[in-house]
């Protein structure tokens, strides 16, 4: 196992100020959570009008969230599936953030008091990091530590917190625990024990926190990181403030990494920063980003070949009940026919199962898992007792050695056109009815193209039919090479693609690709830079669908100008140019003349009349500050006008300083002024490669010809 070590020295009082919330100075701001799709530990639930009003309601329950759609009010210990706090658009009456149509605004209420303890052990596991903070840190404090680490699990022991990924040691299940309320702070909890063991806990499903906010202090090149005022040495790349704990969005992706983009939001009026993954995905309890989908065999009916009896936490009702931390287990009793099975109660087309296993009380209870095996089947007769092997299509197989508790263990079905209302598990053949057979949790998930682009070749087509999801393969019948001067959204990119960073706007990235020599520039879901001189590209999809960012489109071009915060096109120069001039004219001596800005160029082949002075303005790319969307050095650029027939900025001034003396000196004589109305179109050529003396001279020349 990897013992890489990184110290981080802790002062938790200064993370404590951060995130830690009591019921009597309930604060708005820092009690907001985020946007979350999927609720755990429900609670209760009830009808508000404001976010003081759920507090209230879940005032005395054993949660610390509050979660509200509209005026529903939910008391939660736990939530999963973070979206953008923009999508949480519903408001309460006073204006609050109040979740959205599927999704909630969740706060903090008040300080945990139940945590997620798993098992206990008088040795430590810390594997990859260890933080030391000071006697007056929390058991939530250090949760939050190691959750921001990305560990599943982490121990608060002799005044220090530490995090942990897996376990592969015999362990026990606490029971009559003993825990200590901090001496600061009487709602706080600092230690728990158990006959002064160590209590280990877990992270993942029940603790959540602000992102935009560490819980330590990011100095630049300081492997031994600690809280203090400032980094007299600075921040690293994506971190700010005196004490380099806020993240930055316009460096390094704010240290979002690769797979989600660093953005600003303003919820309740208060500015936030977020990690959000791309447009039609959520941020999952591992940080990863995946798309939302039902574990459609949550409380259904569960079936077992023999009964464990003797022990509550030891029952078949634990097979699908929704909590995976191991302790509270199915578990089988029989060397014959040896099977776990969920009635899914209607067909699916099964994708992908996930199993966690039982705590590791032996070194049996999970080693009998080594190589599961998931089966599958339209029928099943849960009341049989034989060998059913042989008698069953195999979804697919776990992985060679099983894991501990706490974090899953997937299976993606080696067969999507499966249609299958029983999922059975049994051991492998090595293991069957020889080791130990327990399970805490099974989750089950309809096939996707997002999964092995839904095992297709080419082209996965999703369709859903009466609420049930399938897939269909199909080839893509728009393929082609592209190499240059391109512009599209399209589902599939290939080639020789490198990448450059995630978290660059638009322009950044063509910038990028150009400093590489490379012709095309790739962004996908709006915010993953790719570069190119060669592509394959095939299912040419709507713009839209790059504009949302889209998790599936990735958006092709060589240049662009920024329009509403979007690369859009632009054409080629030949394609696109017009210089006119509208002239108005009244029954009096007084004329006007007026100048329209256009910011959309079309294609077009014909020549337009002398009537409308055409400017092609670059959009600028703007620093939103409720979306933080693509920021840019564009200060040089902005300066520059895009003119038809690529007349430069100082010789367009100059034909228009011409054109408009022309006009003062024809109003000198109302006889001219008249003849004005009739003047014939004068076009420009914009086929040939003319200088700008040449359009110049031209203009000049018809307008002499004409009077």
């Amino acid at each position: 196992m990897d013992k890489n070590f990184c110290w981080i020295f802790l002062i938790c009082v200064l993370t404590l100020k951060k995130f830690i919330v009591t019921f009597d100075n309930f604060n708005i701001r820092s009690a907001y959570i985020g946007c979350f799709q999927r609720l755990i530990f429900n609670n209760s639930s009830g009808t508000v009008s404001t976010v003081d009003d759920c507090v209230q309601f879940c005032k005395g329950r054993n949660t610390n969230f509050i979660a509200l759609r509209g005026s529903e009010c939910n008391c939660v210990g736990g939530v999963d599936s973070a979206v953008p706090s923009a999508h949480c658009n519903s408001r309460c009456s006073n204006n609050e953030a109040c979740g959205g149509l599927h999704l909630y605004s969740v706060y903090k209420d008040k300080p945990r008091k139940i945590h997620d303890e798993i098992f206990y052990l008088n040795e430590e596991f810390a594997e990859e990091t260890v933080a030391y903070p000071p006697r007056s840190c929390t058991l939530e404090a250090c949760a939050h530590i190691c959750l921001e680490r990305n560990m599943s699990f982490f121990e608060y022991r002799h005044d220090k917190c530490g995090c942990f990924q897996n376990f592969d040691k015999k362990v026990q299940i606490p029971s009559n625990i003993e825990y200590d309320m901090c001496p600061y702070n009487g709602n706080e909890i600092c230690s728990i024990r158990f006959l002064q063991n160590s209590i280990k806990f877990t992270t993942r499903f029940l603790y959540e926190f602000q992102r935009g906010y560490s819980s330590y202090t990011h100095c630049k090149e300081n492997i031994v990181r600690e809280i203090k005022d400032n980094c007299l040495e600075g921040c690293s790349e994506g971190w700010k403030g005196d004490s380099c704990r806020g993240r930055d969005c316009t460096r390094n992706n704010g240290d979002c990494g690769n797979e989600m983009k660093c953005i600003e939001s303003t919820v309740n009026d208060y500015r936030y920063v977020e990690c959000v993954c791309p447009y039609g995905t959520v941020r999952n309890k591992w940080d990863l980003c995946e798309l939302f989908q039902e574990n459609v065999a949550l409380n259904k009916k569960p079936y077992a070949s023999s009964a464990w009896k003797g022990n509550p936490l030891i029952d078949t009702i634990y097979l699908n009940d929704g909590v995976c931390k191991g302790i509270s287990i199915a578990r089988i009793n029989d060397s014959r026919s040896a099977w776990m099975s969920v009635d899914l109660e209607r067909f699916y087309f099964v994708g992908i199962v996930k199993i966690y296993g039982a705590l590791g009380t032996n070194i049996l209870s999970y080693a009998g898992l080594d190589k599961f095996v998931v089966r599958l089947s339209q029928t099943f007769d849960t009341d049989t007792r034989t060998d059913v092997r042989n008698l069953l299509k195999i979804c697919g197989h776990g992985p060679e050695k099983a894991i501990q508790a706490g974090n899953p263990m997937t299976v993606i079905c080696e067969d999507f056109q499966l249609r299958s209302r029983y999922v059975i598990l049994q051991q492998s053949d090595e293991k069957f009815s020889r080791d130990d057979f327990s399970v805490a949790e099974l989750e089950v998930y309809e096939v996707s193209c997002d999964v092995l682009n839904g095992r297709c070749e080419q082209m996965c087509n999703l369709f859903i039919q009466e609420n049930i999801h399938f897939v269909r393969c199909s080839i893509w019948n728009d393929e082609q090479t592209v190499t240059n001067s391109f512009y599209g959204c399209y589902l599939k990119v290939s080639g020789d693609l490198h990448f450059k960073k995630a978290g660059l706007s638009y322009l950044q990235c063509r910038d990028a690709c150009n400093s590489m020599s490379k012709s095309l520039a790739v962004m996908q879901a709006g915010f993953k830079c790719y570069c190119s001189s060669s592509l394959n590209i095939a299912g040419n999809t709507s713009m839209f669908n790059c504009k949302a960012k889209y998790y599936k489109s990735n958006l092709i071009f060589d240049d662009c100008f920024m329009f509403d915060n979007f690369c859009k096109e632009i054409r080629s120069i030949s394609h696109s140019t017009t210089i006119t001039t509208k002239i108005n004219t009244t029954d009096t001596t007084e004329t006007s003349h007026s100048t329209t800005i256009i910011t959309k160029i079309n294609h077009t082949d014909a020549t337009e009349t002398l009537g409308t002075i055409v400017i092609i303005n670059p959009s600028n790319e703007q620093h939103t500050a409720t979306t933080s969307e693509e920021t840019d050095n564009y200060e040089s650029y902005k300066e520059k006008l895009i003119i038809a027939a690529s007349v430069s900025t100082t010789t367009f001034l100059l034909m228009l300083a011409g054109i408009l003396g022309h006009i003062i000196f024809t109003r000198k004589d109302q006889k001219r002024v008249s003849q004005t109305s009739d003047m014939s179109s004068v076009s420009l050529d914009t086929s040939g490669a003319k200088s700008p003396d040449d359009i110049l001279e031209s203009v000049n020349r018809q307008l002499t010809e004409h009077e």
